[in-house]
């Protein structure tokens, strides 16, 4: 198997393993499923990195994902945190409480999961984007 077959089959199976994450994101109790969609995504990340420079339309391909996953980081780790405090400033306003007093409103960790599978998604998005405009 060359690397090019090797990079294009793990797009492939990378964005059925983020479909899967996203999906089980959305079920109830999906945990497990969203788990294993995103392990799936990420190991495709892993074999296309390995593969990446089998030739020069590999190599694109991989720059255009890389680009807008970078972006799309620098976007939410910028905008998550203030979209988060405008929500529990808000939702606390609206309950009659000072920001800041209840810290288990906050969740930190499922803000984050969300950017990490977003900057995964958009590479996904990149790669297809780049290959369906290629000629």
């Amino acid at each position: 198997m060359s690397k090019v077959s090797i990079f294009m089959t793990a797009g492939w199976i990378g964005l059925a393993g983020a479909g899967v994450a996203i999906a089980g994101a959305f079920a109830p109790d999906g945990d497990g499923i969203a788990l294993t969609g995103a392990i799936v995504a990420v190991l495709g990340c892993w074999a296309m990195l390995f593969t990446r420079k089998a030739d020069e339309y590999t190599q694109a391909l991989w720059t255009a994902a890389a680009s807008l996953a970078f972006a799309t980081l620098l976007i939410l780790f910028i905008l998550m945190p203030f979209a988060e405090g405008v929500y529990d400033g808000f939702t606390m306003a609206h309950e009659g409480l000072d920001p800041g007093t209840d810290p288990a409103k906050s969740e930190p960790e499922s803000s984050m999961g969300l950017t990490i599978m977003s900057a995964i998604f958009a590479f996904y998005v990149g790669l297809f984007w780049k290959r369906l405009r290629s000629t």
